[in-house]
């Protein structure tokens, strides 16, 4: 089995409900398990939103290209924006066990994404971030 599924989107949450509702049932129609489904979907969510609350300094309209490519073993996500650099791979996570009202505010939803997923890459290149995340579709590599 080889897929692969190419979305653009703009820097809009209406389009990020739009691209995880596809995405479950497109993975879902070539049958990939539920909970697979579930991780592709949280890393997608937890990637664009940041790219869409923090990655650009105006308002305008932004582009955000999300190629999706499925074999029998796993599903390699690579997610392109022109946003402010940033490098979610080199995040560091947060103290889990500090008390929650001790925390601090934000990075909760990439230490989710570095857990959801199997390897996590970054570049920049001409201006735009290109990051690529693989998650195993097999229990044996997971």
């Amino acid at each position: 089995m080889r897929e692969l599924l190419k979305f653009k989107i703009d820097n809009d949450f209406k389009e990020l409900k739009i691209l995880n509702r596809s995405v479950r049932t497109f993975l879902g129609t070539i049958g990939v398990a539920s909970k697979t489904i579930y991780k592709v979907n949280l890393v997608l969510e937890e990637i664009i939103t940041n790219i869409i609350k923090y990655g650009y300094n105006d308002i305008k309209k932004h582009e955000i290209e999300v190629n999706i490519n499925i074999t029998a073993e796993h599903i390699r996500i690579r997610i392109i924006d022109d946003g402010n650099e940033f490098d979610a791979a080199k995040f560091p996570s947060p103290n889990t066990d500090t008390p929650l009202d001790k925390m601090r505010i934000g990075g909760l939803g990439i230490f989710l994404v570095k857990n959801h997923s199997n390897n996590i890459k970054y570049k920049r290149h001409k201006k735009k971030n290109i990051l690529r995340v693989k998650i195993y579709t097999t229990e044996a590599g997971e």
